[in-house]
């Protein structure tokens, strides 16, 4: 299951919530937030290893950047396919016809579809 917003801010809340300081340090309680998280989301089906990984991911997220938005520059790359890169590696092919995707790939920084859909 993908977690959304709402899910690990409510996991987030949960187990700040949760924790206790004991012997002046703070103790946090996974299972606990488990268990709130699945009463207040009762259709979500979620195995607990994988939640375990998206709590300490957004937990570490959060104390990093204090936001549990997507760094910016995250998804999905733009297109690199410009007319330039594009003569670019006509220029190669025609030097040497026998490159490979891939190594080709190397020399100009475009992905292996992108060159892939090319030639």
């Amino acid at each position: 299951m993908a977690f959304t917003l709402e899910h690990k801010t409510f996991m987030i809340e949960s187990y700040f919530r949760n924790g206790q300081k004991i012997d002046g340090q703070w103790q946090y309680s996974i299972p606990d937030t488990w268990t709130e998280f699945r009463e207040q989301f009762p259709n979500n089906i979620v195995d607990y290893a994988n939640f375990c990984n998206a709590l300490k991911r957004s937990v570490g997220q959060f104390r990093e950047t204090g936001s549990l938005q997507r760094k910016p520059g995250t998804g999905k790359t733009k297109n690199k396919r410009t007319p330039e890169n594009i003569e670019n590696v006509r220029e190669i092919m025609d030097e040497v016809p026998t490159t490979s995707v891939r190594h080709l790939q190397q020399q100009v920084d475009l992905s292996y579809m992108a060159l892939a859909e090319q030639y």
